[in-house]
């Protein structure tokens, strides 16, 4: 694993209470479910910003939305998990200067869940809460991250999730939470489930960075294959371990995986209400 960028910028929460941020986005899968598409599909123009000052239309490709999300958040530094056979997307965002964002790259020689491309960050975490937020969906309210952001300020969580609705709870990861929004469970994919909803975006503290780091641990002594393991699963075990875990629920919300043909056919079909807010 190497790593590339300028270490020393620090982000900041711009809440009432401050705490440092780094956003994570882990773009080192391989896609399979769109084969044989081999264009990085984090990189695919799916919605489209109007320019204020001369009416132009520009594409805005999917990794781009989450980015603009954590900035309107006031997120300043994210570390992009690419793998080697990805330089487009370095190429494609360089430093971060054009989106007013510090952007430095982790490249993971082999893609193996998202714990582990979390965990190939770890050591330039260096403290910081993280906001993580997926290069390959889209997500509204646009300011779901602004508002976990704040909650996690507010409550002094171990975790917060952002959940949104959807019909397809079986490929995601349903979250059941209490009327005051405590979350008692967390789900990955289950093949029955009475819950439509699912977890998108994150924010969590240096305890939960600490968690995950020694679940990742523990596998890479038992399992030689390095076997994928959900994040969903890291989540259900800071709830079974008596972590602070929370939901910020965006029941009018929307959540759509553009890591699958449908969901880029949904936002490529949906017409006017699909551009960027």
């Amino acid at each position: 694993m190497s790593f590339h960028g300028d270490s020393e910028e620090r982000s900041r929460d711009k809440g009432a209470t401050m705490k440092r941020f780094i956003g994570i986005l882990p773009a080192a899968g391989i896609a399979s479910r769109l084969r044989p598409f081999r264009y990085p599909k984090e990189l695919l123009p799916v919605l489209f910003s109007r320019d204020a000052t001369n009416g132009r239309a520009r594409p805005v490709v999917a990794a781009e939305y989450s980015l603009l999300a954590m900035r309107d958040a006031g997120i300043e530094k994210c570390i992009i998990i690419i793998n080697e056979g990805k330089p487009e997307i370095l190429k494609y965002f360089g430093s971060g200067a054009d989106l007013g964002m510090n952007l430095v790259y982790a490249v993971q020689s082999k893609p193996t869940g998202l714990p582990r491309a979390i965990h190939a960050a770890g050591d330039w975490l260096d403290g910081a809460h993280v906001c993580l937020a997926l290069p390959d969906t889209i997500f509204r309210p646009r300011s779901a991250i602004r508002e976990i952001c704040g909650e996690i300020c507010r409550n002094g969580s171990d975790l917060v999730l952002g959940v949104f609705p959807t019909d397809e709870p079986q490929h995601l990861g349903p979250v059941r939470y209490s009327t005051d929004g405590r979350v008692l469970e967390v789900q990955d994919k289950p093949l029955e489930t009475d819950l439509r909803n699912t977890w998108g975006v994150a924010v969590w503290s240096p305890r939960f960075t600490e968690l995950l780091a020694g679940s990742v641990g523990a596998w890479e002594l038992k399992e030689k294959d390095e076997k994928e393991h959900p994040l969903g699963e890291i989540f259900d075990e800071a709830v079974r371990s008596g972590f602070m875990v929370r939901s910020v629920s965006f029941e009018n919300g929307d959540y759509i995986d553009i890591g699958k043909p449908e969901g880029i056919h949904s936002i490529i079909m949906d017409g006017p209400e699909c551009r960027l807010e």
